[in-house]
């Protein structure tokens, strides 16, 4: 049978599923996304997901949608039993909905279009991680509202292209000689066992999987801060690495021609890929 997504209120195949072109996301990209992963058969981490969501619904004046966001547990619940997911990922693509005219100017009441469909993205193994990636320090010439998770990611296509396009796995970010973050992930660095993260503003998103680590590295002992990094501190790290939803720790061994730790992967990023899998085995 063909996979199936849910597009408001209804389950579909993926290839019966169509939006109107006067959608706002469509036309303005305006709307708001969050992707919540599955592992074996579980939602990972489901409400801190939908508290991110929530948030971001709010600061961009979408908060009283006719749309429950509480809904998408059995929503993503269906899906897996109608597909027969075990680990996968779920992508949920909330826009501002339809309007009769192209305008800047949205309607007070409006219902919002409510995509929800799964995800098989590439997922490293510890060999992999074992070896190590490489990145490219970019400016950050994306909108300021980078604590949003929204759809209108024109900004992060183009640097995670420019990425790979020229052989690197990711773009690092500079705004005003400051870290914010990747094209698509936090970043964290070591130095003398220290490890730092960009505090949260409104140039980085809050990652779910950024607090995940912060609070396992915290109960095992480990010293976190989330502080200012400047592009000298990432330079000269003992060890970067970057996390997302997709892959919770890829180590940064090279930085455009600065090459981190003597190209080796660090210990402790390697022991925060044991400590999130345990995590999950557990969860």
């Amino acid at each position: 049978m063909e996979e199936q997504i849910y597009l408001n209120g209804a389950y579909i195949p993926r290839t019966n599923a169509n939006i109107s072109i006067m959608d706002r996301g469509f036309l303005f990209g305006d709307g708001v996304y969050e992707l919540i992963p599955l592992y074996g058969k579980k939602i990972f981490l489901l409400d801190k997901h939908l508290k991110r969501l929530k948030n971001s619904l709010n600061l961009v004046g979408m908060e009283n949608s006719d749309f429950d966001i509480n809904n998408i547990e059995d929503i993503i619940k269906t899906l897996v039993d109608k597909n027969k997911y075990e680990d996968y990922f779920f992508y949920i693509h909330i826009t501002r909905g339809v309007q009769n005219t192209r305008q800047h100017i949205y309607p007070e009441k409006i219902k919002p279009t409510v995509l929800i469909m799964g995800e098989n993205y590439p997922v490293f193994n510890k060999d992999e991680i074992a070896k190590g990636f490489t990145a490219s320090i970019q400016s950050d010439f994306r909108w300021t509202k980078s604590n949003i998770k929204s759809i209108s990611l024109l900004g992060s296509v183009l640097l995670k292209n420019y990425a790979s396009q020229n052989g690197f796995y990711e773009t690092l970010l500079i705004r005003d000689n400051k870290l914010t973050e990747g094209s698509a992930s936090n970043v964290f660095i070591v130095k003398d066992n220290k490890i730092f993260t960009p505090k949260l503003s409104v140039d980085l998103l809050p990652g779910v999987t950024r607090d995940l680590l912060i609070n396992l590295l915290r109960e095992n002992g480990l010293d976190v801060f989330e502080k200012d990094v400047t592009e000298s501190d990432l330079k000269i790290a003992d060890e970067v690495w970057c996390c997302s939803s997709t892959n919770f720790v890829a180590p940064i061994i090279q930085i455009d021609d600065i090459t981190i730790n003597n190209g080796i992967v660090g210990n402790i990023a390697l022991r925060v890929y044991d400590l999130v899998r345990d995590f999950i085995s557990a969860y």
